[in-house]
């Protein structure tokens, strides 16, 4: 039985390497099947970037060798950020949970360079040892990071609680550092506060919870005050949470986000006022704010709400969505892309500039990063 799940993948795909693995549904794998027609079916239908004339012959071929990898790198000669993920890595990754239950609150991510780069969590064992934000990681216990997916290096970062991990990590110029790090059981939220004045609000990454704890963050302000949103780091998430988040900070009639697929586009606008539709902020964006978090400085920005500051963004416009197929795989395409709220434009491969300098509108929290 197909399912289809939205999903806005982060770019580069980010690991969290906190409590618990992102959970995937399963199913039972028939001994002789093969996903090649049912993947077929769902790219004609589904797909932004496979056109009438794409050829299948080659999916078809790979998916006969049986190896995901040559799947995934079919897909990608007509999609940069397709994956295919076969049930039994799918268990794999769910295990993870159970046999590696401890982290070091520390997202990964690859940067476009294939570099590995660290967000570690404010108060977490990683950024208690010394792990700082953008340390680029090169090995775990001795092991070499190069060329290794990131689910491999979440695993091999992963352990039991209150052991030890030796990470080697250095900064953008810096020598080389060994960082001992004591994994801990440990729930990481996805906005924290990590300035009292002015106030700076962090967002690591967008899920389903991030709109509550935006929110719980927010109330605890004082009236009229003002504050910045940090999004610096953030590849991401769940997109859904990126509207949501943005529509707090909109008046009624605002365009959101428009959706682009390879039939039509979608308007999201924003139904009624934020609750913090007049509350003064600025924003905050570097080279990995990507995906959800470019919308969310897109609605803002484009409505006149923030200045955003910082450098300019990753570049991330495509949106992703998860199918699974009848054996429990999962087939990851893309199928939309976002617009800028007012125009027939995206900043996919170009990435959002921060606000001009002579932009003095509006009077928002201002933070130099």
């Amino acid at each position: 039985m197909l399912s289809r799940r939205s999903f806005l993948g982060l770019v580069p795909p980010a690991a969290l390497l906190c409590v618990a693995w992102p959970g995937i549904s399963f199913g039972t794998t028939p001994a002789k099947f093969s996903p090649a027609r049912e993947m077929e079916d769902i790219i004609r239908k589904w797909s932004f970037f496979a056109d009438e004339e794409w050829d299948a012959t080659l999916l078809h071929e790979a998916c006969r060798q049986g190896d995901p990898d040559s799947v995934t790198k079919c897909l990608r000669d007509f999609d940069p950020y397709a994956s295919y993920t076969s049930a039994r890595e799918l268990a794999m990754m769910k295990s993870l949970a159970v046999d590696y239950p401890a982290g070091v609150g520390m997202d990964i991510f690859e940067d476009r360079q294939k570099r590995v780069r660290c967000v570690p969590n404010p108060g977490s064992p990683a950024e208690t040892a010394g792990i700082r934000y953008r340390d680029i990681l090169k090995g775990v216990d001795g092991r070499s990071v190069r060329g290794m997916a990131l689910s491999d290096i979440a695993r091999d970062i992963r352990g039991a609680d209150g052991s030890t991990v030796v990470l080697a990590v250095h900064g953008e110029d810096g020598p080389m550092r060994t960082v001992v790090v004591k994994r801990a059981l440990a729930h990481y939220p996805t906005v924290a506060r990590i300035r009292i004045s002015p106030a700076v609000l962090r967002i690591f990454r967008f899920a389903r919870q991030t709109p509550q704890e935006l929110t719980s963050c927010l109330e605890k302000l004082p009236e009229d005050e003002g504050c910045v949103i940090d999004l610096r780091g953030n590849t991401g998430g769940n997109m859904e949470a990126g509207v949501t988040c943005a529509k707090l900070f909109l008046p009624k009639g605002e365009t959101v986000l428009r959706l682009e697929s390879r039939k039509s586009i979608q308007n999201s606008v924003a139904t009624e006022n934020g609750k913090w539709a007049d509350l003064p902020i600025s924003l905050v964006q570097d080279q990995f704010t990507a995906s959800a978090a470019e919308l969310f400085i897109a609605a803002l920005t484009s409505a006149g709400r923030a200045r955003s500051h910082g450098s300019r963004s990753a570049g991330k416009a495509c949106v992703q969505n998860l199918f699974t197929l009848s054996d429990g795989s999962v087939l990851k395409l893309t199928t939309e892309k976002m617009l800028y709220p007012e125009r027939d434009d995206d900043w996919e491969g170009v990435g959002i500039p921060p606000s001009p300098a002579e932009d003095s509108s509006p009077k928002g929290a201002l933070y130099e990063p």
